[in-house]
């Protein structure tokens, strides 16, 4: 296990994004129905990131099969969520966006599941090939997200 925490603290760079919807002048029904309902599912993703950042923290004083489970529940939660953002009523002008913050997020559920197997394996090395994808894959979310976001109108994750 102890091998296994530098490699995970490079998990620390999971964005976590900031929710909360800004004013804009009129948008259409549908647009707003999205907008409420993409913010929920913001405020879900900042609560994944954030869970994360406390699993990297732990992990130090955490077992290999403790490390196993609670990856597994993350990237879980991260696969719901991307299956979550799949069943939103999505005006055409945002399905791109929409499309590829939910292609990353499951591209995090299965580094997260990388990571689960490294810790029940206790292989290091496969741990630090899945923290890599994990940060690239991070960093791909961060980018949709805020690309979705802007388009609505909604504060960029921070």
């Amino acid at each position: 296990m102890r091998r296994l925490v530098p490699i995970l603290a490079v998990l620390s760079l999971l964005p976590a994004g900031c929710g909360g919807s800004a004013a804009t002048s009129g948008p259409a029904p549908a647009t707003a129905a999205f907008r409420a309902a993409f913010t929920t599912q913001k405020a879900e993703l900042t609560a994944l990131g954030e869970d994360v950042g406390t699993a990297v923290a732990a992990a130090p004083r955490r077992s290999d099969a403790a490390l196993t489970a609670e990856f597994h529940a993350l990237a879980s939660r991260a696969r719901a969520l991307a299956g979550s953002l799949g069943q939103l009523s999505v005006p055409a002008p945002y399905r791109t966006e929409l499309t590829a913050l939910q292609s990353s997020i499951t591209r995090v559920a299965g580094s997260l599941h990388a990571i689960e197997a490294a810790a029940a394996a206790g292989d290091p090395q496969a741990a630090k090939a899945a923290a890599e994808a994990l940060v690239a894959n991070a960093e791909l979310v961060k980018s949709s997200d805020g690309a979705l976001s802007a388009a609505l109108g909604l504060p960029a994750a921070g």
